[in-house]
C-alpha cells in the first residue's frame, strides 16, 4: 500500500475541517405544541315512568286512595289497585286494572281517564333502572279525565329524569288555565270547582337517604282557605286561584331544585291530583237536597278546563358566573 505523503495528509485535514465548519453554521431548532380540545355537552330533562297512582310501595301511605269516586262502602279505589311496579315503565297501570275499574264504575259513573307521554321517544341515556333501549320519555304529559262530578278525585305520578350531561335546576313553573278544545267552556264556576294538587320531591340523592321536598302547591301558594277544597283529606288548589299566582311567589316556593346528571341515579318524583269540589255547602251548586241553594247546577255541567304546567329549567350554574380573577386577568390589559 502506498504511504500518504505530507501533501495528501494536509488535504485530508482540510476536507475534514470543511465538513465540521459546515455543520457549525446549521442552527438547531425545536417546536412545542399546545392542542386544546373541547366538546359541548347536552342539556335535557324529561318525563318517564308515567302512571296512574300509585306504582311503588314507597310512594303510598298503605291504604290511601288512587281514585275517590264514592262507590261502595269505602268510596275510593285503593292505592295498590293500578300498581304495575317495575314490570314495564311505559305502561300507565297494571295489566287488566283499568278494565277492572270499568267493571267497578258500571252504573255509577261514566268517568273516562288516560295518561300519555306525548310524542314519546327512547331516552338518550340509561339512568338507573331506566334503560335507553326500552324506556320512553317525553317533554309533555297529557292527563285527561272526562265526565267528572262533584267529589271525584284521581291521582297520577311520573318521574323527572335528567338525561343531559350537566345538572339541571328547576327555576320556576308557569300555570295556564283554558277551556277544552274550544268546546267546553272554563267559566268562573268551573274554575272554582275544579282543582289540582301537586307535590314534588327528590329521590336517590348520592350519599343521602333523604328525599327532600321540591314543591308543595297548596301548602306554599294558598293565600287563604278559600283558595282550596278538600277531597280524600288532600287539599286541591282551585283553578281560579291557580291562574292568579304571582310568578315571583311560585319561583320562591321551589326548593332543593337541582337534578344531578349521570352517572348518578338522582331524579324527582312528581305526584299530581285532579278533583272536583264536593260543594256540599252549595256555594257553587244547589248542594244537598236538604240545602237546595239558589245556584244553577247547569253552570258547572258540560263544562271543562285545561291546565298546563310548564316546568322551566336552567343549567345548574345559572347566575354563578362570579369569583375573583386569576392570573389570566393580565391578558385582558
Amino acid at each position: 500500500m502506498r504511504r500518504a505523503g505530507k501533501k495528501s495528509l494536509i488535504g485530508g485535514l482540510l476536507a475534514l475541517s470543511l465538513i465540521l465548519t459546515g455543520t457549525g453554521y446549521a442552527y438547531w431548532t425545536d417546536t412545542l405544541h399546545v392542542t386544546t380540545k373541547a366538546t359541548t355537552g347536552d342539556f335535557g330533562v324529561t318525563f318517564v315512568d308515567l302512571g296512574l297512582y300509585a306504582q311503588y310501595d314507597n310512594e303510598t301511605l298503605q291504604g290511601g286512595w288512587s281514585i275517590v269516586d264514592g262507590i261502595g262502602d269505602s268510596g275510593y279505589v285503593d292505592d295498590h289497585f293500578f300498581m304495575r311496579g317495575t314490570s314495564d315503565y311505559n305502561k300507565i297501570a297494571k295489566d287488566g286494572s283499568i278494565d277492572a275499574y270499568k267493571v267497578r264504575q258500571k252504573g255509577y259513573n261514566n268517568i273516562d281517564f288516560d295518561a300519555e307521554l306525548e310524542d314519546a321517544e327512547l331516552i338518550p341515556r340509561t339512568i338507573g333502572p331506566y334503560n335507553k333501549a326500552t324506556t320512553l320519555g317525553s317533554d309533555t304529559i297529557k292527563l285527561e279525565i272526562n265526565e267528572m262530578y262533584p267529589g271525584y278525585a284521581q291521582a297520577f305520578r311520573a318521574d323527572l329524569l335528567n338525561v343531559g350531561s350537566i345538572a339541571a335546576k328547576l327555576s320556576t313553573m308557569k300555570f295556564t288555565v283554558e277551556g277544552v278544545d274550544n268546546t267546553f267552556v272554563a267559566n268562573d264556576t268551573v274554575k272554582n270547582m275544579l282543582g289540582i294538587a301537586l307535590y314534588m320531591h327528590q329521590e336517590l340523592i348520592p350519599g343521602s337517604s333523604a328525599e327532600p321536598s321540591v314543591f308543595k302547591l297548596t301548602k306554599a301558594l294558598s293565600q287563604n282557605d278559600e283558595d282550596y277544597f278538600t277531597v280524600g283529606k288532600v287539599h286541591f288548589m282551585r283553578l281560579s286561584a291557580l291562574e292568579k299566582l304571582d310568578p315571583a311567589v311560585v319561583k320562591a316556593a321551589i326548593e332543593n331544585a337541582t337534578i344531578l346528571c349521570s352517572p348518578t341515579e338522582n331524579r324527582m318524583d312528581v305526584l299530581i291530583g285532579v278533583a272536583m269540589d264536593p260543594d256540599a255547602t252549595g256555594k257553587y251548586t244547589t248542594g244537598t237536597t236538604e240545602l237546595m241553594a239558589d245556584n244553577k247546577d247547569a253552570d258547572s255541567q258540560k263544562k271543562g278546563a285545561s291546565v298546563t304546567i310548564d316546568f322551566l329549567w336552567d343549567q345548574f350554574n345559572e347566575g354563578k358566573d362570579a369569583g375573583n380573577p386569576n392570573y389570566l386577568v393580565y391578558q385582558n390589559k
